[in-house]
């Protein structure tokens, strides 16, 4: 079952609930699904179909979502090209991809049809046209190494939405727009299971009165965002809200803030483009260790060592997972294919451990592991000690290249406002805990680099060094 046909069943068994919120419209099932499906025959007629690769443009969350779903009725393949990328940057990602069309905003007007209900509309897909697995296009952040590009049929992110049956009762608020991959990717999955999709205001907006004015019942956002939360004026009245984010490292400073001042339903997510969630760490999880929690139902992990066998309890290893719904190729990338899928198993590149009660750890990623004269040290267990010093909001460890050592530990921090402490006492700090493992050096910054989704850039961050 495709989406267009997910969408039709909406239609009749769930006709007046609310399948989108913004401000300036609101549709219920029904009403979503007319649009689509006149939106759709207006595509049709213009020639979209299952021979076209479509990159989307446009900015209003609501037009592009209806403009996806339209399109992957059709049978088109889509990918986004977002706006807050350079011009340069999106021909690239449209040339790596063989797009043959592409729609923007100032040409949604074309296709986009409201008018729910204001005339009968024939049936689509047309008598005859044979339905299409239609392809979605997402690409990687690209914040360790070259960006890839990964394919998936709409039956693969089909069977990821599977994992999410949250999503039916939610109204859905992310802070993210639908043009970053991993919005989009969660927009799709409450329109798959039928949820509501609340989408923000353009502009600055009061974050508190929103959530309370909509009756939103599941904030996401990303880990970049998480720490603002606390800072909010009221934020005592978003008590009964769920707090879904991820992205990158949670730390438990971070975790427990937002349990005391804002709200106890925090979940912290780990996923990657190639599959979407693989764990998820809920309200009652949240340690000292960082903990993302058990894998979801129907996804298989494991923590392996190089020769690809698996590691007992609490061991360190690279992170492996099957799934259904999980990518199997990087589009026309077959040496970073091969070294991602390998024997039905897809290694995301990081390095992880099981510990107290089947949680799993992250100690980071395998490509920054730091190797101090053989001595294998994770960028983990650095970022995780400095994270408990007071004065100290975000941290990032990663290896300085040494022709004697190999590598040397050094770590960039970001202090909390007002404070006043010196390199020096952060080194000594955290040579206590660390021993031979601790950063030999600390530089401290006003803000990361990091790329349009907060990942931190660590290549970037390493030209700080040097």
């Amino acid at each position: 079952m495709g989406f267009f046909a997910k969408l039709a069943a909406h239609a009749t068994n769930k006709m007046a609930h609310p399948a989108i919120i913004s401000e300036r419209l609101s549709l219920t099932y029904g009403e979503l699904f007319d649009c689509v499906k006149k939106t759709a025959l207006n595509l049709d007629a213009a020639g979209f179909g299952p021979s076209e690769v479509v990159g989307i443009c446009i900015e209003d969350e609501v037009d592009h979502v209806i403009i996806s779903l339209a399109l992957l009725a059709t049978g088109a393949s889509i990918i986004t090209l977002p706006g807050h990328d350079a011009p340069q940057l999106r021909t690239s990602l449209a040339h790596r991809v063989s797009v043959t069309r592409i729609i923007e905003s100032s040409d949604a007007h074309n296709f986009l049809d409201y008018r729910c209900g204001a005339s009968p509309s024939p049936a689509f897909p047309p008598r005859g046209q044979v339905a299409v697995d239609s392809v979605l296009y997402f690409r990687t952040s690209g914040t360790t190494g070259d960006v890839n590009v990964v394919p998936f049929s709409e039956a693969q992110v089909a069977a990821q939405a599977d994992r999410h049956r949250e999503y039916a009762g939610e109204r859905l608020l992310r802070l993210a727009s639908i043009e970053h991959n991993n919005s989009k990717r969660h927009r799709l999955y409450c329109v798959w299971q039928g949820g509501t999709n609340v989408f923000k205001p353009r502009g600055k907006f009061d974050l508190v009165q929103f959530v309370l004015q909509h009756r939103v019942s599941c904030l996401d956002i990303s880990s970049m965002h998480a720490s603002d939360l606390t800072a909010l004026n009221k934020v005592g009245k978003l008590s009964g809200l769920k707090i879904r984010t991820g992205g990158s490292a949670v730390p438990y400073a971070v975790r427990r803030a937002i349990q005391e001042k804002v709200t106890t339903n925090l979940y912290v997510r780990y996923a990657a483009t190639e599959c979407g969630a693989i764990s998820m760490a809920g309200p009652g999880d949240h340690d000292e260790a960082g903990a993302v929690g058990i894998p979801l139902d129907g996804v298989e992990l494991q923590i392996v060592n190089d020769q690809g066998s698996r590691l007992p309890l609490g061991e360190r290893g690279e992170i492996r997972i099957r799934a259904e719904g999980v990518a199997s190729t990087y589009l026309n990338s077959p040496s970073d294919t091969s070294k991602r899928f390998r024997d039905g198993w897809f290694y995301p590149g990081d390095l992880g451990h099981i510990h107290a009660g089947g949680q799993l750890v992250l100690d980071g990623r395998t490509d920054d592991m730091i190797i101090l004269n053989g001595l294998n040290i994770f960028p983990a267990e650095i970022e995780r000690v400095l994270e408990t010093h007071p004065d100290v909001d975000c941290v990032a460890a990663l290896g300085l290249p040494s022709q004697v050592h190999g590598q040397i530990p050094v770590a960039a921090v970001i202090l909390k406002a007002g404070v006043s402490v010196t390199t020096v006492e952060l080194r000594c700090f955290a040579r206590a805990s660390l021993g031979l493992r601790a950063p030999r050096r600390i530089i401290v910054l006003d803000s990361f680099p990091r790329n349009s989704q907060g990942k931190v850039l660590k290549r970037e961050l390493l030209k700080l060094f040097q």
